[in-house]
């Protein structure tokens, strides 16, 4: 645990409750304690700052920076980050598309809370200014989770870690992915995923309800595109159930 800051009390702040969604990604950071410390963990579109703070607070980096779009959001964080060293964090009010990472360190730019389009948008900034340096991601899109997953397998993003989580009745995919990895034993990311697993209720129900989705959309104003990516989810179930 870090040493207090100027608090006045000294009182250890007491650890924010992380949901479902929030304690995967968490999961995923500790357990990569293993293979190699990040030295900068990134919690973009942070909100309150829950995942960061906990990061922070179990020391799994050398400095932790909170990214948020909406000021009051980052002033608020900071009234509660007074207890730790502000050398071992850092706030900023600003769009996670203008972040840019020196290659001297390790990072770990996590995306969560917002749609796979928004996602892609992100990172159709950040990539061109990292054309040869090796970053890592950790996405939850919230929505649109096709639209993020065809522009990493586009972009030969390989593929870290994925799996499935849910929470109030919303399921949600959890995807660790690596720009310009040097690992040849590292799978590309999929276009729908490679953890689907139909004797799972879960997968079951939420790869069932992709399909119906992009179903209904076929009948709009974009039926092309809705009919482009129902055939790529209906070629991923038939090939779950086809021996």
């Amino acid at each position: 645990m870090p040493s207090p800051s100027s608090h006045s009390d000294n009182t250890i702040p007491k650890l924010p409750y992380l949901g479902a969604r929030l304690r995967s990604l968490y999961q995923w950071i500790e357990a990569a304690q293993q293979t190699g410390a990040y030295d900068e963990i990134w919690d973009c579109c942070c909100d309150h700052g829950y995942l960061g703070i906990k990061i922070l607070a179990r020391e799994l980096c050398q400095r932790v920076h909170f990214v948020d779009q909406i000021p009051h959001l980052i002033t608020n964080l900071q009234q509660r980050l007074s207890y730790y060293p502000t050398g071992r964090y850092q706030t900023l009010a600003a769009d996670a598309s203008q972040l840019r990472f020196s290659d001297q360190q390790r990072h770990l730019i996590i995306i969560a809370g917002v749609g796979g389009e928004n996602s892609v948008e992100i990172l159709r900034q950040i990539l061109p200014q990292h054309p040869e340096q090796s970053l890592d991601f950790l996405f939850c899109p919230a929505t649109t989770q096709f639209d993020l997953r065809e522009y990493l397998h586009e972009q030969r993003f390989a593929l870290l870690h994925e799996t499935m989580v849910t929470e109030k009745g919303r399921d949600y995919e959890v995807i660790g992915a690596r720009w310009n990895s040097e690992s040849s034993d590292l799978p590309q990311v999929s276009k729908t995923g490679n953890h689907w697993d139909l004797t799972n209720d879960v997968h079951h129900r939420y790869l069932t309800k992709l399909i119906k989705h992009y179903q209904r959309r076929t009948l709009g104003d974009k039926a092309s595109e809705a009919q482009r990516i129902l055939d790529i989810y209906q070629a991923t179930w038939n090939n779950l159930t086809c021996p």
